[in-house]
């Protein structure tokens, strides 16, 4: 059953659908907003985008995230394919940190380590939903609230997700708010898979960093709490260069202050010619080359192989909660914590 919400049916800039059935019964939506020249779709399964459609070198819509054809591979998937992540992303080493003198004990669901906020994801639930659609921009606001003790994580935490499209420009926004009732921290994402070309492998894209830090990090991916300046290693990319040598996992520390946003990441394909600008106002940049992609069928029949895709994820530093070194993670009762991330597509 389709929707159409917009008063111009012919350009179909927003439409509601039906996604699927989980496998406990309840329903999930599909919502797609389309400017005329680009369009995303996203359902209310996880804040999932399900693809982004941008035109190529031949003015072909070509879709840039791997992914699934329907509800049950993103269901099923352990690998938080396009979807929204917390209460705090990444890793934290020893599923542990103390916090106002009180030991937080969580999941170990990565080695000794709690990734992504442990074995109940925020990529597994239903949010709500809204749709928002005004002169400048379309989309939808996802939220929901994460209980006091949701993955062992102190405050019942009110959580806003923005996926919003210019429909003026190929750009689309993502935006994440939070607000707490107790002393707790955060750390949201986006976890998306991209891949310009729209198949293949990304280790012939071409990536530029603003970043000339990176943090070191053990051999579980844990930062040590040294940062590292990148001139001179693999982790260069402060100029254009293809990415070649796969296996990054790492998190860079970009121009953000929380307060203003500033472009950090530039990814393009040769291939397509399609180009992404990544603007955030977070300090974290994780950038991960697909290391654990193994196999899986994926849409349009693509298998999802290593290094198949490159994820940009914008977000604190890993590990925060146990780093007094690294900028502040801690959310406080009155306070509005506040992410916000644009793609630009050209």
């Amino acid at each position: 059953m389709e929707t159409c919400y917009s008063d111009d049916i012919c350009n179909m800039k927003v439409l509601k659908e039906n996604f699927g059935t989980l496998s406990d019964g309840r329903s999930a939506a599909l919502y797609t907003f389309d400017n005329g020249k680009m369009s995303f779709s996203v359902t209310d399964f996880g804040c999932v985008i399900t693809k982004i459609l941008v035109p190529n070198k031949n003015g072909t819509l070509t879709d840039i995230l791997l992914g699934f054809d329907d509800l049950p591979g993103f269901e099923t998937s352990t690998a938080s394919q396009n979807a929204i992540v917390g209460r705090f992303a990444n890793r934290i080493g020893g599923a542990s940190f103390v916090l106002n003198g009180e030991k937080i004990t969580l999941d170990k669901n990565d080695g000794e380590n709690c990734l992504h906020g442990g074995f109940t994801r925020y990529e597994k639930q239903l949010w709500n939903s809204q749709l928002i659609e005004n002169d400048s921009e379309i989309g939808v606001k996802f939220s929901r609230t994460s209980a006091d003790g949701e993955q062992h994580f102190p405050g019942n935490v009110k959580i806003e997700v923005f996926y919003l499209l210019n429909l003026k420009k190929n750009e689309i926004t993502m935006r994440y708010t939070a607000t707490t009732d107790k002393t707790t921290v955060i750390n949201l994402t986006n976890h998306s898979y991209y891949n310009l070309s729209g198949k293949g492998t990304i280790l012939n894209h071409d990536l530029k960093l603003d970043c000339e830090k990176v943090l070191e990090v053990d051999s579980n991916l844990i930062p040590t709490g040294n940062i590292l300046d990148v001139k001179g290693t693999k982790f260069d990319f402060t100029k254009s260069r293809k990415i070649e040598n796969g296996g990054y996992d790492h998190c860079y520390v970009t121009n953000a202050d929380e307060k203003n946003v500033v472009s950090v990441a530039e990814l393009y394909s040769s291939e397509s010619c399609i180009k992404m600008n990544l603007s955030t106002n977070q300090r974290g940049l994780q950038v991960y080359t697909g290391n654990f992609l193994d196999g899986t069928n994926g849409k349009n029949g693509i298998v999802h192989e290593k290094y198949d895709a490159i994820c940009l994820e914008t977000q604190r530093f890993p590990d925060a909660p146990n780093k007094e070194m690294f900028p502040n993670c801690v959310l406080n009762p009155g306070e509005t914590y506040e992410s916000i991330n644009i793609l630009t597509f050209s």
